[in-house]
């Protein structure tokens, strides 16, 4: 291996946007952006600075040998491009999710082990300042000991929306499937424990989207506006754009009394008063973290806050996020950018063997997926399987005392 890690980027959308730039920013030499069309990938290589622009990723895979393939691509194309990735004996950098069935994700987890390189899944909002600041309340023993925890994700109801992957089950879409990753890393982050047990339910509320054509880029998932979609037909779509997850948390062969009731939304709604959100309740107080949404600034202590409370008191304080918080993260003003960057740099310091933090490797990305599969079949409380293997990287969640 070179002493500078080289890597190729499958996807040209907003995510291979996304990983390219976090990628570029902790060292690594971007050589390479794949996508199927050929105008977007190399406008968009041209643009961030990469040199070579393929609408083949196996041939630029096989010629280039990179250290790194970050997989940025629609869901549906995650499996092959991993598997082969990993036959090459490359370093895996992906997008959730890691495929679309559970049975699948965990064979790309068993060939990762089997193959020993580093992996990670990209389920970044636990990287977020606020995330971490509420790990801390909580590990200083602030609310005492964790019995619940409450995570929404609300976002606003793009309405009349074009039809994409992100609205098909078959190519991955749901929201179980790109966003609810998301909060359960950051609620492992902030109370700890393994999941153990899930129930939950999963739903299709608005079942007919317009039939734009082929849309590149998930940006284009908005509103549309009265003269984009006369005489355009409407299609009928079955991924999920509810669901509401009821996990519990814990060390494996914990007693139900012992474990963490976790309670996770997803949605898309009409004008969502707060749109992501966590608050973990403990014996002693209770804490809650309010995220804005992105903002261009590295500073977004004004645009999201944090409130705690204590029972021997009736209010909640409102404060504003430790200086810190933000200056342990990369300098990228783009907040979605910058939390790509922060996995990247714990992921490529593992690969280079440095101290790195905990973060989502193949194993989450395999675990995900059997919880995503058990609340779509929504029948009843399903055990969720801890592991097959030892795994490298980030091994396990982080753990609280």
């Amino acid at each position: 291996m070179s002493t500078r890690l080289r890597a190729v980027v499958i996807g040209a959308g907003k995510a291979g946007e996304g990983h390219t730039v976090a990628l570029q920013h902790v060292g690594v030499e971007v050589i390479a952006i794949c996508s199927r069309t050929e105008s977007v990938v190399s406008q968009v290589a041209k643009r961030l600075g990469v040199k070579l622009a393929s609408t083949d990723w196996r041939k630029i895979l096989e010629e280039e040998r990179p250290d790194i393939v970050a997989i940025a691509s629609p869901p549906a194309a995650h499996a092959e491009q991993i598997r082969v990735s990993l036959e090459l004996g490359c370093h895996v950098y992906a997008d959730k999710p890691l495929a679309i069935e559970a049975s699948e994700s965990r064979i790309l987890y068993q060939q990762s082990l089997n193959a020993g390189v580093r992996t990670a899944i990209a389920a970044t909002w636990m990287f977020d300042p606020g995330i971490a600041y509420l790990e801390e309340l909580v590990k200083s023993g602030y609310i005492g000991r964790p019995f619940a925890v409450e995570s929404r994700f609300l976002s606003p109801w793009p309405y009349p929306a074009a039809s994409m992957w992100i609205n098909r089950l078959s190519e991955g879409g749901g929201v179980l499937n790109s966003r609810f990753s998301h909060q359960l890393a950051a609620v492992q982050r902030v109370v700890g424990g393994e999941v153990l047990q899930v129930t939950g339910e999963a739903r299709v509320l608005r079942r007919q989207r317009l039939d734009m054509g082929h849309l590149h880029d998930y940006r284009q998932w908005r509103s549309l506006e009265p003269d984009e979609v006369r005489n355009v037909p409407w299609v009928e779509v079955d991924a999920d754009d509810f669901c509401i997850v009821l996990a519990r948390l814990g060390q494996a062969g914990a007693r139900v009394d012992d474990t963490i009731t976790a309670t996770i939304y997803c949605a898309s709604c009409f004008r969502p008063l707060e749109g992501r959100t966590i608050t973990a309740f403990g014996d002693e107080g209770s804490v809650h973290y309010n995220w804005i949404g992105e903002v261009k600034t590295n500073d977004q202590r004004v645009q999201s806050s944090v409130y705690r409370t204590k029972f021997t008191s009736e209010e909640w304080k409102n404060e504003t996020i430790p200086r810190r918080f933000f200056d342990r993260l990369p300098r990228i003003a783009n907040v979605l950018h910058r939390d790509w960057a922060a996995l990247a740099q714990e992921f490529t310091a593992d690969i280079r063997g440095e101290s790195h933090e905990f973060y989502p490797t193949f194993r989450q990305g395999w675990i995900y997926q059997e919880i995503v599969g058990a609340v779509r079949r929504s029948d009843g409380w399903a055990d969720i399987p801890m592991d097959i293997a030892p795994s490298k990287g980030g091994t396990s969640i982080l753990e609280h005392t």
